[in-house]
């Protein structure tokens, strides 16, 4: 999240000794990770997973999101399909990928697309300012943006409210193709087309008050955010199992309107829930997104890029003020 990113990113890689990976390792973040993926993607990528990986507590101390898992990886040039809980969640198909990219598919599906119908979306009127434009966010919580710094989104709007579709619902496919993403099927088979290795990092936000006092703490998270990135999302939900609800996933995706005619910049926003079924959400590079309204179990692929992250912030016209002649 964001243009100030993390220091796997911006600094080179250097070997690490097996006395630092245990110290690493021994962080109280990391104690509540199951690893599920080899040793050696574990050793050649520990100071990116490091950064991914993360504990965001109350000011008490007390654990309000936890990562929970490391899957993968995704490679480039890879056929592959996600199985969550069963070895490292890919399955490696075959080496070499000659059908079309899932990225070529989302950018197809955009490109095709129509604006949402009435009802299926919310248009903002929302000015855009990256924490390098001088847009950051003061005094957040070291942990609140595995990116980076946070910039702000100004929303010239009283109320914001952003519609939930289901994937029973009639337009559910249509919308998604708008903002650049389609629902993935259990077990789907899928070359991705980015040319950077994906690792899946499962968040667990089912703790109580995570929402309240921290994602929209002024100290925490700043508010709600949304980002974007070079690299595409997957976003995958644990399954249920014996009954048992692992994750209700909501994710959020935007799109920037472009209207030469209309000089106020604005975005339209729609929330998708996600079966907990093994299906998953991909999501096109640079596609503006959030999914902070999940609660549960919840695997977000990434690589090791820099983004654009900013926080919701109130602003309108300061409209009480006069003049007074003497």
């Amino acid at each position: 999240m964001s243009h100030v990113v993390r220091s796997s990113y911006t600094e080179p890689s250097k070997r690490i000794s097996e006395e630092d990976i245990k110290k690493i390792r021994d962080q109280r973040k990391w104690q509540t990770v199951a690893v599920d993926i080899t040793q050696e993607d574990l050793v050649e990528n520990i100071e990116f997973l490091n950064d991914a990986v993360v504990l965001r507590q109350s000011p008490e101390g007390v654990p309000l999101m936890t990562t929970t898992a490391i899957y993968g990886p995704i490679r480039p040039g890879t056929k592959v399909a996600l199985t969550p809980g069963t070895g490292t969640g890919v399955r490696l198909i075959e080496e070499k990928c000659t059908q079309q990219s899932l990225i070529e598919q989302l950018v197809d599906l955009e490109r095709k697309a129509s604006k949402p119908k009435d009802g299926n979306a919310a248009t903002l009127r929302a000015n855009w300012v990256s924490s390098k434009d001088g847009g950051m966010v003061p005094s957040l919580d070291e942990s609140a943006n595995v990116f980076g710094s946070t910039g702000s989104l100004y929303v010239n709007e009283k109320t914001v409210t952003l519609p939930v579709l289901d994937v029973s619902h009639p337009d559910y496919h249509q919308t998604l193709a708008f903002y650049g993403a389609k629902l993935l099927t259990p077990n789907e088979e899928f070359c991705i087309g980015f040319n950077q290795v994906l690792f899946g990092m499962e968040y667990n936000t089912s703790l109580p008050d995570y929402i309240r006092n921290y994602a929209m703490s002024p100290f925490g998270g700043g508010g709600l955010f949304v980002e974007h990135h070079p690299f595409p999302h997957i976003f995958l939900p644990r399954p249920t199992k014996d009954g048992q609800i692992f994750c209700e996933a909501k994710v959020t995706l935007g799109h920037k309107v472009k209207d030469p005619e209309d000089k106020i910049p604005k975005i339209i926003f729609t929330t998708f829930r996600i079966p907990s079924d093994g299906s998953a959400l991909a999501i096109k590079p640079e596609a503006i997104h959030n999914d902070s309204f999940t609660n549960g179990r919840l695997a977000v692929f990434v690589a090791n890029t820099a983004a654009d992250t900013v926080a919701f912030r109130e602003t309108s016209p300061f409209t009480n003020i006069s003049v007074k002649d003497k």
